[in-house]
């Protein structure tokens, strides 16, 4: 059948994202996702507030929410992990327990900071 009818060939098909290819690495990133984002998230429950920071942090608002947006993506990549075969499975799992767990941890933690600041 020709290319243009749909078909592909078989090096189209090999081509797979990296976190599909390797279950390891999206663990391992999903790790440096959660604990970036929990450190985030800590350091935004730490800043002093004023009269005036509330205006100034909902005017930052778009751009804070980049921080659980990234925790959401590392349990993507922990989730997709998890579906990966081989001999490293039990390795894979628990690295994906501890992302999962971290990620949720800093998406809290963002969350709380967020109620701190807003409802002063």
């Amino acid at each position: 059948m020709p290319e243009e009818f749909g078909a592909t060939t078989d090096s189209e098909e090999e081509i797979r994202p990296w976190w599909r290819r390797s279950p390891m690495l999206a663990a391992f990133a999903s790790l440096a996702i959660g604990l970036a984002t929990l450190w985030f998230a800590n350091m935004l429950g730490r800043v002093p507030l004023d009269s005036n920071s509330t205006l100034a942090y909902l005017l930052m608002l778009p751009l804070l929410l980049i921080v659980p947006a990234f925790s959401a993506t590392g349990l993507r990549l922990s989730w997709l992990a998890l579906r990966g075969h081989g001999a490293t499975t039990w390795i894979i799992g628990t690295l994906v327990l501890a992302a999962a767990t971290l990620n949720g941890w800093a998406i809290a933690g963002f969350g709380t900071a967020l109620w701190r600041i807003f409802s002063k």
